[in-house]
């Protein structure tokens, strides 16, 4: 799963489909989810509303990866109409208003996905390929 910071510190979503690659909005996107998971919305909301740090996102991976993996599944199969989605090619990376030297993208990895290979060198090439 790989989050950016984009459009002046928001949070995106990395997703890869058929047709290209996009960033959903991560807050932008969040009524997506409130009647399937209103604690889950409620967590990202709260930790992402503010443009603020992605500790909390790691802090709270059991609530925020939930959220975020619906997310994906609904812009993969094209259930749009509550997500704010924009094509990879059109978002600004990155904030201007946050230190140059703060992070602009994290790429995470759970357990299952690198168990049997410690190096990360498989997950990182099933990335690269596009078919995470």
């Amino acid at each position: 799963m790989k989050l950016i910071r984009f459009d002046s510190g928001k949070t995106g979503l990395v997703i890869d489909r058929a047709d290209g690659r996009y960033v959903i909005d991560v807050v932008g996107s969040l009524r997506a989810l409130a009647p399937e998971d209103p604690i889950t919305q409620g967590v990202l909301n709260g930790i992402l509303k503010d443009r603020g740090s992605w500790a909390p996102v790691i802090e709270h991976w059991s609530y925020v990866r939930r959220g975020l993996m619906s997310l994906a599944r609904q812009a993969m199969a094209r259930e749009e109409s509550r997500l704010v989605i924009h094509p990879f090619d059109a978002v600004r990376f990155g904030n201007s208003s946050i230190d140059p030297d703060s992070i602009a993208s994290l790429d995470i990895a759970e357990q299952r996905e690198v168990a049997h290979d410690p190096t990360g060198h498989d997950f990182i090439a099933r990335q690269a390929a596009g078919r995470m």
